[in-house]
């Protein structure tokens, strides 16, 4: 009985992690078929789910998060330790840069955004909080990844993909690239995930070595230049050493 109610909460999360900014409504039909469960089954958690206000059931036979879900979003980014730490940090860089600036951690498969700073100047990178994102293209993601467990790198090496002229694709070069930025402690890109960006990002380390958290500050090569991104890189180390310590005692 507590290994199904187990199950059954499990199976519950799964559902509401199938739900993305890119698609924030499913239909029964997609959620089962991205989580492989019997309609059945899926679809007695959705009504469950439903009768909480934790999802919404629209006219349309389409679900969507609901107001419960909305209400404790809330009350998380209030005691989010993360968003209380960094966001000061990433606002004051923002103010002095006029470039984005992104938290990006590893959900799963891929780097998640936590949290986004905007630029202030019109030419921008457009990213939004919840957005994933690669690990192995961009330098966030592969910040965080240089740093990650051996088999999440292999996982990762074997989905190496042609995006842009100048993503990495091979896995040597892959390879010695994450020990590069080992040994320096940051990555930068020149559009490997979108053409026309340039980006660098920092680790953000915990007392064990991890790198739980990747800081990074991009925007478009025409004004943003490679000689600007590296001019930059020690201070967002030092940055990045200072919300260590806060986060981490």
């Amino acid at each position: 009985m507590k290994e199904d109610t187990v199950r059954a909460i499990e199976r519950a999360f799964a559902i509401l992690a199938c739900f993305t900014l890119d698609e924030p409504r499913l239909t029964l039909n997609q959620i089962s078929g991205q989580l492989g469960l019997p309609m059945s089954t899926t679809l007695r958690i959705l009504t469950t789910l439903v009768s909480l206000n934790v999802l919404k059931r629209f006219d349309d036979r389409t679900y969507a998060p609901g107001s419960q879900i909305y209400l404790l979003g809330a009350i998380a980014q209030a005691h989010y330790k993360p968003h209380q730490v960094v966001l000061p940090y990433m606002q004051t860089l923002r103010d002095e840069t006029k470039e984005a600036i992104s938290l990006y951690g590893i959900e799963g498969e891929f780097r998640v955004c936590y949290e986004h700073v905007p630029s202030l100047l019109t030419m921008r990178c457009v990213v939004r909080v919840g957005d994933r994102f690669q690990l192995w293209a961009g330098a966030g993601g592969k910040v965080l990844l240089a740093y990650a467990p051996k088999e999440i790198v292999d996982r990762e090496v074997k989905k190496l993909a042609f995006i842009t002229e100048t993503t990495i694709t091979d896995r040597k070069t892959f390879l010695k690239e994450l020990a590069v930025i080992r040994a320096q402690d940051y990555a930068i890109s020149y559009g490997e995930r979108e053409d026309g960006i340039i980006s660098v990002a920092v680790p953000i380390m915990d007392w064990h070595g991890n790198a739980v958290y990747a800081l990074s500050l991009a925007g478009p090569a025409l004004r943003f230049t490679a000689e600007r991104a590296l001019a930059l890189v020690p201070d967002l180390q030092r940055i990045c050493v200072e919300i260590s310590r806060l986060l981490f005692v």
